[in-house]
């Protein structure tokens, strides 16, 4: 008991206005736990009243869960309606999960089954795609200057220390679900055994190259091109995005923009692994649903503190 109570001293308290997969998603999740103590109430099964609770338990937030049931009394109406004019924080779960995690939740019920809230409003309007190219171009041709001297350095490195192409290039799922050509410098390079079979393997110069993301600059013409865009979900193969959308539906949202260099999933999992994927999803959705250049901004700041400290993606 006094582990707990040691837990929860100086957290505040939230009130889940009943329950259901979204809620527990966001209870057991680390974000909330770090901030909040959260406190479950039923309308069903709870003899006393919200306000009750809100008073007694000194509580300031009030998340409202509407994943499964999306109808209140009229008498919960009135006392959220009264507590959000007192000053009070009353959210809809969904809308918590976003300002917490920054990134969008995505609930599958069963295999066959998900949760759909307002995921198909999001998008960029034409205005704002507009704008996006613009900056794209202008980030682009000011970065030459820098960029091809570092690109050369690295086509150098790569020629000298390891045999094969120097550029690298592979059919990649771009906006719109449209395919298009990336291109990297080549980290990998064949190793022949001795029973003559050959691997793939990357050289020492390609993972300093990937560390310093160093093999992506070719990726500037794609940006040139139109392909891509600086910033926006990672291009993907065409066969792991058909994998992606039977593991979740909502995968192909993330092509209703360009894809992007760096990006709002990369610059938060810099080192994902496939356990992470939902994740992955779920920030490349807040980026889409929430896109500003603020936010641009800080993706760019991020990813430049990641190639300082040499983080692999």
């Amino acid at each position: 008991m006094k582990k707990y109570i040691d837990r929860y001293r100086n957290k505040k308290r939230c009130l889940f206005v009943n329950v259901s997969e979204a809620s527990f998603k966001l209870i057991n999740g680390y974000k909330l736990n770090k901030l909040y103590r959260p406190i479950i109430y039923s309308n069903e099964t709870n003899l006393r009243d919200i306000n009750e609770y809100v008073k007694k338990l000194n509580i300031k937030t009030v998340i409202i869960d509407n994943t499964r049931v999306n109808h209140l009394s009229e008498k919960d109406i009135v006392t959220l309606s009264t507590l959000k004019i007192d000053g009070f924080e009353v959210l809809d779960v969904q809308h918590f999960y976003e300002i917490l995690n920054r990134r969008v939740s995505l609930i599958k019920f069963n295999p066959n089954e998900y949760h759909v809230d307002d995921i198909f409003s999001i998008g960029i309007n034409p205005r704002q795609a507009i704008a996006k190219r613009i900056i794209d171009l202008l980030i682009a041709v000011c970065c030459l200057p820098i960029v091809v001297p570092v690109l050369l350095f690295g086509i150098i490195l790569t020629k000298l220390s390891s045999k094969g192409d120097v550029f690298f290039t592979q059919e990649r799922v771009g906006e719109n679900s449209k395919q298009f050509t990336i291109y990297k410098i080549r980290t990998m390079a064949d190793i022949i055994h001795s029973d003559g079979s050959i691997e793939k393997r990357i050289t020492k110069i390609g993972k300093f190259l990937r560390l310093t993301k160093i093999d992506e600059l070719p990726q500037l013409v794609n940006i040139l091109k139109g392909q891509m865009s600086l910033i926006g979900p990672r291009p993907e193969r065409y066969e792991y995005v058909q994998e992606a959308v039977n593991e979740n539906a909502f995968f192909n949202l993330r092509h209703l923009i360009k894809p992007g260099l760096t990006g709002w999933a990369q610059v938060h999992l810099p080192k994902a692994t496939p356990k992470d994927n939902l994740k992955k999803l779920e920030f490349d959705l807040y980026y889409i649903k929430h896109y500003s250049v603020l936010l641009d901004f800080e993706i760019i700041l991020r990813t430049i503190r990641i190639v300082l400290t040499m983080n692999s993606n």
